[in-house]
């Protein structure tokens, strides 16, 4: 067969969507969800062209196709071994001090794994907004650990869940692109988006604080899916990097033996 040398693939199995990522030489060049990525990988497996190495983090159930295909890389792929499966205890190139690394997301540590390599002597304060916020710390080049909480659409959903009368929007990402409502809504639809996406926001505001306490000169690198709703206004250096998990990932693959 023909392995394309410079060819990297992660393959990010979450709870509800699963996501390959291609880097070609170290560039992240394309990503692909569900079905499609698929559809990417039965094609490369049939022509026998296969990238040189793959990642695999999985914080969700392997589903049936990607069982089978990783079956197939093993009786294919000249080497299968260079198919590896992250785990929380595999050695990630960097310290990791957290007490639960049973149960630790695996994305949490690729934050951590990117940051180091943007600048390995500062401390980091790693803001991930997607389906759940996470804001972790990052000092001397160790995972500390740090805090999580419902993201935005969690929040709604919550709220819809629990109550008898307060709506689920829908459409709030197109609402919150619009400036709806960041922190006094009028109405009761404005007034969950404020409390959810605001609400978001002074609690990022509330750890920016919290964490420069410690560490004056920290920075702070943002990004998630939603990443685009959070307003982070503050004197410290911002990183902003909506593909900062998957270079992460990348990293980590590339410290694996």
């Amino acid at each position: 067969m023909e392995m394309k040398r410079g060819l990297h693939w992660i393959l990010d199995i979450g709870n509800t969507r699963t996501k390959l990522a291609a880097f070609q030489d170290g560039e992240l060049t394309e990503v692909w969800v569900n079905e499609e990525a698929e559809h990417i990988a039965n094609a490369a497996i049939e022509a026998l062209a296969l990238p040189s190495r793959m990642l695999i983090a999985a914080s969700g159930m392997t589903p049936d196709f990607w069982s089978d295909w990783n079956a197939r890389w093993n009786q294919t792929h000249p080497h299968p071994e260079a198919l590896i499966y992250l785990t929380s205890a595999m050695k990630l190139g960097f310290d990791v001090h957290y007490e639960s690394m049973e149960t630790v997301g695996l994305d949490r540590l690729a934050n951590a794994a990117a940051v180091i390599h943007i600048d390995a002597t500062a401390h980091w304060m790693v803001i991930d907004l997607g389906t759940c916020l996470t804001v972790d710390a990052v000092e001397d080049q160790s995972f500390i650990g740090g805090a999580i909480s419902p993201g935005i659409d969690l929040r709604l959903r919550s709220m819809y869940a629990g109550t008898h009368s307060l709506p689920y929007p829908e459409n709030w990402r197109e609402l919150g692109n619009e400036g709806i409502a960041m922190h006094i809504g009028n109405d009761t639809l404005s007034s969950l988006l404020a409390g959810s996406i605001g609400g978001i926001n002074a609690e990022i505001h509330g750890r920016i604080a919290a964490f420069k306490k410690h560490w004056p000169e920290i920075r702070v690198a943002v990004t998630g899916g939603d990443a685009s709703f959070l307003e982070v206004e503050d004197p410290s250096p911002i990183f902003a990097d909506p593909n900062l998990t998957w270079k992460g990932y990348h990293q980590i693959l590339q410290s694996v033996e």
